[in-house]
């Protein structure tokens, strides 16, 4: 009976399986994330915004009729006028919203990256919780033949009636964990819904094995000019430095005078007259301000680019450095988890009366909280892996 128990418990070691079947779930959620298909829609219209900001301005038509005396006669004039910025503003435009929307684009891969790596975390979560679980579930049924046994025993004389007390008890403990951990895993599967779209992600996630995908910590070790190369929001920020250097030139150009021109008609006491009319607007009379603020606003944007960068190295390197101190751990826990030679000394022991059930029941929770922080250790060392393949 207790052979069964411990051979069992110490069979559900985490296991990895290939990264290809793991990215193929990761990718079918992903293709059905709402929140990324909204942020296309939503750049999109803000493109359509700036371009229209770049555009000239409506043409004005306009009619005077006046009434005089009839020595005087009526009057009545008609005109069609249109007003443009200087032309080289329009052209600094174009420019910007160029930059502009390839920032965009930079973001959107980031929203991408960002998206794909959270639902990674997730499955893992889900891996973490399932594999507890089956742990669980396992020490349940064990505990559950144990009271079985203890019953029998006590109903004949062979075992004292504490020792079924303190089979149910445990047998309970367990069971009351299960449905912890269910509640857990319900919680997740929801929120795998909520990534997926709303649609079910059972057979998506049957496909996983509850098993973590394979990776080679050291391929993952951060470079800062990789991160450059790589890191998508990195090189949004570049653009958007380069999109407000556009802009400042915008500001400056539109210093310059801008123009109205206008077709006029006139008619007045039977006679006719066709002319045009310019006008001249000042603008670095009131706008100045406005490139000194973009100015700045280009040197906060640089600065921002530069903490950017430093940070996000700084963060993976972190998680590099969590990642290898996991692996080391890992390492030194398998010497001792990797066989059930402790489990088979414990039942040895009992069956030849060396220890009674308490001190077996000590011994074995000492034994499996060592394997639920084996379980844990290994989780967050996937969940650093995770962090660190963001780009991929």
């Amino acid at each position: 009976m207790f052979k069964k128990l411990s051979i069992i418990v110490l069979s559900l070691l985490p296991t990895t399986i290939f990264a290809s079947d793991y990215d193929d779930a990761v990718s079918t959620i992903l293709s059905n994330n709402l929140t990324l298909k909204y942020g296309v829609a939503e750049n999109a219209a803000t493109l359509e915004e700036l371009k229209a900001e770049n555009t000239l301005e409506a043409p004005e038509i306009s009619f005077e009729s006046l009434w005089g005396s009839k020595e005087a006669g009526d009057k009545r004039n008609f005109s069609i006028g249109q007003s443009f910025d200087w032309p080289g503003v329009y052209a600094a435009r174009r420019d910007a919203i160029r930059k502009s929307e390839t920032a965009m684009q930079y973001l959107r891969e980031s929203e991408i990256l960002a998206t794909r790596m959270e639902i990674r975390v997730a499955l893992i979560d889900l891996v973490y919780v399932r594999q507890r679980i089956a742990t669980t579930k396992k020490i349940c049924e064990g505990m559950a033949t144990m009271v079985d046994y203890f019953k029998e025993a006590v109903d004949k004389g062979l075992e004292p009636r504490l020792d079924y007390n303190k089979a149910v008890v445990e047998h309970i403990n367990a069971a009351r964990e299960l449905k912890t951990l269910k509640s857990e895993e319900a919680v997740l599967l929801a929120g795998l819904q909520n990534l997926n779209g709303g649609q079910p992600v059972s057979s998506i996630v049957d496909k996983i094995q509850d098993c973590y995908p394979h990776a080679n910590l050291e391929a993952l070790r951060p470079n800062r000019e990789n991160l450059r190369m790589k890191d998508p929001a990195l090189a949004a920020s570049t653009a958007a430095v380069e999109a407000q250097k556009s802009l400042v030139k915008v500001e400056k150009r539109s210093l310059l005078p801008g123009f109205s021109v206008a077709y006029l008609h006139e008619w007045e006491a039977g006679e006719t007259f066709n002319g045009f009319s310019v006008s001249v607007t000042l603008p670095f009379l009131t706008q100045r301000r406005k490139t000194k603020a973009a100015v700045m606003r280009l040197e906060a944007q640089s600065l921002e680019n530069e903490m950017a960068l430093i940070k996000l190295e700084s963060e993976l390197r972190g998680e590099y450095e969590t990642a290898l101190a996991y692996q080391e751990l890992l390492d030194e826990y398998r010497g001792v988890m990797d066989d059930d030679s402790n489990f088979e000394l414990l039942k040895k022991a009992l069956d030849a009366g060396q220890i009674n059930f308490l001190t077996y029941m000590q011994e074995l929770n000492y034994f499996l909280t060592a394997r639920r922080d084996f379980l844990d250790i290994h989780y967050r060392y996937h969940l650093a892996l995770a962090r660190l393949q963001r780009y991929e």
